[in-house]
C-alpha cells in the first residue's frame, strides 16, 4: 500500500493523491484501534490523516514537481499547519511518537549522496509498510493509555504483524504497475526483481499470511480477510497494471472501507 499512485503533472491531482493517501491511513488506523478494542476517536484519525497528507506533499517537493504549483503548496500548508495543531492537544507519547516517525518519512524522499532512500533495493517496501502499520496501532494504543485505558499488548502486536503483511502485499501490487519505469530508472523493486508472475505469487503468499495473522486478532476477522483476498485477487488476475483509477480503488479504497467496517460491526 504505498498509497499514493503514480504523480502526476497535475498539482490538484498530486493534491488529490495525497488527501486519498490521508484518508487511507485514517482508515487503517480506525479500523486498527477497532481491531485492539478501543473506543473510536476522531483524534487519532486525524493525527494519521495529516501526517501523511504532509509527508506525501514533501515527498512531491522532493520529485521537484512543486514549483509553480502554489495547489501543492497549500496541501504542504494544510497538512503541516493542521497536524502541528492537533498535536498541541495530543497526548505528549503522541507527540513524540508522530515527530519521531516523521522525520525519517520525510527524509524518505529526500535525495542523500545522490540517492533517495526510497531507490534502495528492497527498502521501500519495507520501510512504507512498517510505517504505516506503527502509525495505525500505536497512536489510537497511546492515546488509550494516556486516559488510563490499557489494551492488551498481544492484541497490539497480532493488528499491527497483520496491517504490516496486508500493507506489503500493497506496496508490491503498487509497485506492478512502475515496473517498467522503475527497471529503466535503475530502482530495484520487489517486481523489477521477481518479475510480474513472481510478484503475483508473493501477494498470493502475503495475503496467506494476513489470513493467518487475522486469526490472532479475534475480532473483525472478515473484513481484514476479504481485504486481503480482494488485493491478491486483483494481482493474480489483472492483466495489465491498471490505471490510476484502478490503482486509487484498489490501494487507497481497501484500508478505507476496512475503517468503514469498523464502524459497522
Amino acid at each position: 500500500m504505498y498509497f499514493k499512485c503514480a504523480s502526476s503533472p497535475n498539482a490538484a491531482a498530486d493534491a488529490e493523491s495525497s488527501a486519498a493517501a490521508g484518508a487511507a491511513a485514517a482508515g487503517l488506523t480506525l479500523f486498527a484501534a477497532a481491531a485492539i478494542g478501543l473506543p473510536t476517536r476522531a483524534a487519532p484519525m486525524g493525527v494519521v490523516f495529516s501526517a501523511t497528507l504532509l509527508i506525501y506533499a514533501v515527498d512531491d517537493i522532493s520529485d521537484g514537481r512543486m514549483r509553480a504549483q502554489p495547489a501543492r503548496w497549500l496541501t504542504v500548508g494544510l497538512g503541516g499547519g493542521s497536524l502541528a495543531v492537533q498535536l498541541l492537544w495530543a497526548p505528549i507519547s503522541v507527540v513524540i511518537v508522530v515527530v519521531a516517525g516523521a522525520i525519517p518519512a520525510l527524509l524518505y524522499g529526500v535525495p542523500i549522496h545522490g540517492r533517495r532512500l526510497r531507490e534502495l533495493p528492497a527498502v521501500k517496501p519495507f520501510f512504507v509498510s512498517a510505517s504505516l502499520a506503527l502509525a495505525a496501532v500505536a497512536v489510537p494504543s497511546l492515546w488509550a493509555w494516556s486516559t488510563s485505558s490499557s489494551p492488551a499488548a498481544p492484541r497490539v502486536i497480532a493488528t499491527g504483524a497483520a496491517l504490516f503483511t496486508l500493507v506489503l502485499c500493497n506496496v508490491c501490487f503498487f509497485d506492478l504497475r512502475d515496473r517498467v519505469a522503475d527497471e529503466r530508472a535503475g530502482v530495484r523493486t520487489i517486481p523489477v526483481r521477481l518479475g510480474v508472475s513472481g510478484t503475483r505469487r508473493l501477494c498470493l503468499v502475503l495475503s496467506l499470511g494476513v489470513v493467518g495473522e487475522t486469526l490472532a486478532i479475534g475480532v473483525l476477522q472478515a473484513p481484514l480477510i476479504a481485504a486481503a483476498l480482494a488485493t491478491a485477487a486483483y494481482a493474480r488476475f489483472l492483466s495489465a497494471p491498471g490505471g490510476r483509477l484502478e490503482c486509487a480503488l484498489v490501494v487507497d479504497g481497501v484500508p478505507v472501507l476496512l475503517g468503514i467496517s469498523a464502524l459497522m460491526f
